[in-house]
């Protein structure tokens, strides 16, 4: 059941399809939504000399406060008109990265909703935020592409399956809000069947474990050929119109880098339509 979803605004033209994604779940779960603004005050650094101060001087502090509270401002008024129960929290956050402040607030609920990137963005700002809520929040995290409206509740859903943690738990997080009629394509790319793996017919066990759910699941044995496995998992959700795609996510940090697997970067980039991703 969802009761409590949580929209970490980043600031940027996404919030708004975030922040109404949200707002639908909400009216279909009878559920309450949680917005967080960050003021992104440059987090002080440690030198020999001890912890040093970034140099943000009153002026500057007060126009990061002021962006913070114009992006809450807004989210308030979109949350309003659409009549859902919310509350939109701003936060300072001068010893911590904001994207650690928003994975704190992210457990305190029951799925995180973040918008996907721009088209034009050249910062990391995006990824940085992603990988937190999807590596350090603890919940799945709902990605909606700019100008993306999600089908609630969604009736045609594709899942990327791997026999791997990371995907059976992403399954286990939307089944809650499937609907028992939903059509599920399970889609595998170029499976190899081994005893510690897909086993003897890839997809099956876990389209039986759907059907047991009420689900209509089906098994689509993809080809990769020349395009990567995220393309081809695209390619499939496109060709059956599908309203949501389910898979695992994969990253790996290294200090603030953010370098993600190869198939949830292919998807993140790439994806026209919602998808829910765990870890």
């Amino acid at each position: 059941m969802i009761r409590d979803l949580f929209v970490f605004l980043q600031g940027t033209a996404t919030d708004a399809g975030a922040l109404d994604a949200a707002a639908a779940f909400a009216k279909a779960h009878d559920s309450h939504v949680a917005a967080l603004s960050v003021v992104h005050t440059p987090v002080p650094f440690a030198t020999e000399w001890g912890i040093t101060g970034a140099g943000l001087d009153q002026a500057g502090y007060d126009l990061l406060r002021k962006l913070a509270e114009d992006t809450a401002q807004a989210a308030r008024d979109r949350l309003a008109a659409a009549g859902v129960p919310h509350e939109v929290r701003v936060v300072d956050s001068p010893l911590a990265w904001p994207e650690e402040v928003a994975a704190l607030h992210g457990r305190y609920a029951d799925l995180c909703v973040f918008g996907g990137p721009l088209a034009d963005d050249r910062t990391a700002r995006f990824a940085v935020g992603f990988d937190a809520l999807l590596m350090h929040s603890g919940r799945p995290v709902l990605l909606v592409p700019e100008k993306v409206k999600p089908m609630v509740p969604p009736r045609r859903v594709v899942l990327a399956w791997q026999p791997r943690r990371e995907a059976s738990r992403a399954l286990h997080d939307a089944l809650p809000w499937l609907p028992r009629d939903a059509r599920v394509d399970v889609v595998v790319v170029d499976p190899e069947p081994t005893a510690l793996g897909h086993g003897e017919a890839p997809g099956a066990d876990i389209a039986r474990h759907l059907a047991r759910h009420g689900c209509h699941a089906q098994v689509a044995v993809v080809e990769r050929g020349v395009r990567s496995t995220g393309e081809a998992i695209l390619d499939h959700a496109r060709e059956c119109v599908a309203d949501l795609l389910v898979m695992g996510g994969f990253s790996h940090s290294r200090w603030r880098e953010q370098v993600f697997g190869g198939v949830t970067r292919t998807v993140l980039q790439g994806a026209r339509l919602p998808v829910l991703f765990s870890h």
